[in-house]
Formats: structure tokens, sequence, C-alpha cells
């Protein structure tokens, strides 16, 4: 293996490395955004930054150190990954069901998926779910797979397959059309960091059309179900199979139809945050298992979500690498498809600070300004990315984080000028055990042990004794050789927020929060 220097070269000497040798389809945009006179290719193994089709190996991620920089963020199967999708939006429905009462407007907001069963797990579940309402379709999908390939409606789901490599869900049959035709709305984000967690949204994308009338009497019909390019580009008695409209277009056509495109843009914008802020802590563990420094990973993500009949939107979806080919023809939007995604990689290249050596930039353990100057240098540089998160109402966010991190609360508190107390917790599925070597605690719903040191343990009793985060802080500073204050707050707030993580700390409402 080639080594890996500690210290970046001066910016004119860096080198770019891509999937393979030649700029494709999927990385020619990346490639025309890098500037000429400070970006090279890579000749050799060693790189500065890297564009990835496809995930990378765990050792790849070993080298984002010194300043380097690659496309995915460890971890990202949590969203890319079907099953895993759900299993990361079932965990954060089930914590917020759990505190907050079912018929919460915190659960509701949360609530934005069809209904999905992993197979076969779910599959005693989903025939059941099935008896229940036996008027439901249902939709079969590979976990993990990519184009449209082994996708099926059903009347019945116990035709499914029961292979691990399968899930199922409630077919939402009931779609807002588009000309007759079924649609779903792709869109673009980008995690630019983990921690403080920041979240773009592209300001254009696609409604992507199926090819045929949307009509429920013919289930087996592709080109009247999928929505995908790869799947419609095969119906050739279309003169356009593949119909791309951008999103400025699509908000036009609501307007006419005395929709209220607005209404509809916020709450995905609220989807997205969401489902990212319910995937964090998962990208944040599995990168610092790599030893990748953090601030070199960033995320580009295209979302898949249908729109109903009632304009309430669902994420079908979140794909790894989403296409920068154009896959549309001159009629279907193709001209706009390509200059959409040339000019939102260029975007993406001048967000991240490429092409900016002398960009402010702090990392996690940073103090509030630092931070706020790197987040703001970021928007600046942003083209059509708008910032979801943090935002003005960030604070309206923390029930979906198990906890935020301090550089979370840091950041949206320089953003919003005005300090933000860490949300309350105490303690929740744990058991604790006294003894001769100190206290520990059980996790009732892993069966896990935990031993915590005795700085920790004396955390853990003041949280179990009803003191807020602040007020441990406070005590934990006052002890002698406690060091300074942001240290101490960085460890406490931290230490909470990894019990939050595991289940052992819950968050309370304002009107039962400890003293």
């Amino acid at each position: 293996m080639t080594p890996v220097s500690e210290t970046p070269p001066p910016m004119a000497q860096r080198h770019y490395a891509l999937t393979r040798d030649r700029p494709g389809p999927e990385d020619r945009f990346f490639v025309e955004a890098l500037d000429p006179a400070r970006w090279a290719p890579a000749a050799g193994g060693d790189w500065h930054t890297r564009w990835q089709v496809g995930m990378p190996r765990p050792e790849t991620f070993a080298r984002v150190i010194g300043g380097r920089s690659i496309n995915h963020i460890p971890g990202n199967h949590c969203l890319t990954v079907k099953s895993a999708l759900a299993d990361t939006l079932a965990g954060l429905n089930g914590r917020l069901a759990a505190i907050h009462g079912e018929d919460s407007p915190i659960v509701r907001r949360s609530q934005f998926t069809p209904q999905t069963f992993c197979m076969p797990d779910d599959h005693a579940r989903l025939l059941a779910e099935a008896a229940a309402h036996p008027g439901r379709l249902w939709l079969q999908k590979p976990a993990n797979g990519a184009r449209g390939e082994g996708i099926r409606v059903l009347r019945d789901p116990a035709e499914a397959p029961t292979g691990e490599d399968w899930v199922v869900q409630h077919y939402l049959d009931d779609p807002h059309l588009i000309d007759g035709r079924k649609y779903v709305l792709r869109l673009y984000v980008l995690i630019s960091s983990i921690e403080p967690l920041r979240v773009y949204l592209y300001r254009e994308g696609f409604a992507k059309l199926a090819s045929h009338a949307y009509t429920l009497d013919d289930l087996a019909d592709p080109f009247v179900h999928q929505t995908n390019p790869d799947i419609n580009a095969g119906n050739t008695g279309m003169d356009e199979p593949v119909v791309f409209i951008e999103l400025s277009r699509y908000r036009e056509r609501l307007q006419a139809e005395g929709r209220d495109p607005a209404a509809l843009f916020r709450r995905l914008r609220e989807l997205i945050t969401i489902t990212v802020i319910a995937a964090r802590e998962t990208l944040r563990s599995a990168t610092l298992a790599t030893g990748a420094d953090p601030q070199g990973c960033y995320e580009f993500l295209g979302l898949d979500c249908l729109v109903d009949a009632d304009m309430n939107p669902w994420l079908l979806e979140c794909n790894l690498n989403p296409s920068l080919g154009v896959y549309a023809g001159a009629g279907g939007g193709g001209d706009a498809e390509g200059r959409i995604k040339r000019a939102m990689v260029h975007d993406l290249v001048s967000l991240l600070g490429l092409n900016a050596p002398d960009r402010p930039r702090a990392d996690a353990r940073a103090e509030a300004g630092p931070l706020a100057a790197a987040a703001d240098a970021e928007l600046a540089a942003a083209g059509d990315f708008e910032r979801l998160f943090p935002g003005a109402d960030a604070a309206r966010y923390w029930p979906y984080f198990p906890a935020p991190r301090p550089a979370d609360l840091r950041l949206a508190g320089a953003l919003a000028d005005t300090a933000i107390r860490p949300p309350p917790l105490r303690p929740w599925q744990v058991e604790e055990v006294f003894g001769d070597d100190g206290l520990r605690l059980f996790a009732t719903e892993t069966g896990q042990w935990l031993a915590p040191n005795p700085t920790a343990a004396l955390v853990w009793l003041h949280v179990a004794d009803g003191l807020d985060p602040q007020r441990i802080i406070t005590e934990l500073s006052a002890l002698p050789g406690a060091g300074p204050r942001e240290g101490v707050e960085w460890d406490v707030l931290n230490t909470l927020a990894d019990w939050a993580r595991d289940g052992l700390l819950r968050q309370v409402s304002a009107s039962r929060a400890p003293r």
C-alpha cells in the first residue's frame, strides 16, 4: 500500500482519485468542477480527495486523514439499504412512541414511510397485517437493489420471496398524478458533516414519471407502477419513455392545480431532516470505528419520495451515489436534467471547499465561534444547496436525536445567537447494580452490561438523582482538578449522548424535566 502522509501538500499539488482511471458519466461533473490549477489526477495510490461510485473498502476510509476527503460516510447502509432504512426509522419511531405516546405530534411527524416488512423475520407479521386489511396491495423489493430490478406489485404478499435479501411494503395505490401518470420526486441531499450535523437539500431536482397511464387494472405492467428511468427506457412503444420534470416546473404545475407547493416542500424538508437525524449516531459510530477523520467524510444521496393524492409525501428510499448521467431525451427534459446535474455538482464542490484552501474549518471539539465561522463559510459557498439543519428552528429537532452532541448544541446556539440548554434526560431500560467493584449498568433491552469509570458513574448518579445536564456540568466543574468547564461539558454531554444512543437514557418533555 502506498504510504499516507499526515500533512497534506499545498493545494496546487493536490490529487484526486476516481473509481476508475478515467472520468465516466457518474464522475465527469466532479472532475469538471475541480480547479485544474489546484488539482490533478492521482498518479499513484496517494490522493487528497476521492469520488467513489459504490461503497469503498474500510481500508480506504482509514486513509481519510490529514485534510483528505471522500464522498461517503461509513455506516451509510442505515440509509441506503432498504431493510436497514426501515430499521433506522422503526427504531426512531419506537423510541419516540415510548417517550411521547403513539399519537403525539412528535411521533406523527416522523411517520412518513410505507409500512415495511423485512424478510424473513417479519413474514408472519406481514401475513397477519394482510389478513387484517384484505384490500391492500403490496410491493416486493430487493433489500439492496437498484435500477428497479426485482420490484413487483402483489395482491397476495404470500407470493413474495422470504429470503433475507427482500422487503415487502404497503403499496401506496392512490398517488398524485402528472398527466395521468405516476411519479416520484428525486431530491438531492448532502450530509456535509456528521458532528456537528449539517444537512443540505438542493433546490432543484426532478419528478420522474412512469411511461404508461396509472391504473390498478394491470399490476404486472412495470411502465405503470415504476418510475425508474432504467425500467422505462425499455418501453419501446413510447417516443419519450423517460420523462424528467424539474422541480421548479413541478411547483408551477401544483400551483396551477390549486395545490400548495410551499406546504409540500416544508414537509419534505422536515422528512429529510428527521431521516438524517435518525441515522446520525450509526454514521458517527461507524466513522470513528474506521479511524477516518469525520470532517473528511460527506455523503451525497438521492431520496425518492412519492406524493399521494392528498399531497402527503412518503419516503420510499435513499439512494447511494444518485445517478449523474442523463437519462431523458431532449423531449423528456434531458437538457434540463444535464444542466441541473452539472450545476449541482459544481455547487457541491464549492460548498465543500475543495477549491478553497483558506476556508475556515473546525472539528467537533471546537468552540461555538469557530464552528459557526466554518458553517457560515460553507453556506456562503453553497450555491443552490439550502441548509436544512441546523437552522433557526434547530431546537424543534432535538427530540429526534437520542441526545444532541455538544458540537450540535454549540453550533445551533451560535447560529441562533443564544445559549441552548441540552435537553433533560432520565434513565430508561436500565437497571443499576452496586457491588464491590462499583456501579454497573444492565441494559434491559439489549442484555448488555456497562461498567462506568468513577467519573462516568458520578454523572450517572446525578442523572438518576434528577439533575439536568447543565447542573451536572456545574457540579463536576467544581470538583478539584476538574479542568476547564468546556472540557467537562464535552465529556459530560458526550457520555450522556452515548448512553442515550444505547437506550439507557431518554429525553423528557420540559413539563417533566429534572431539576
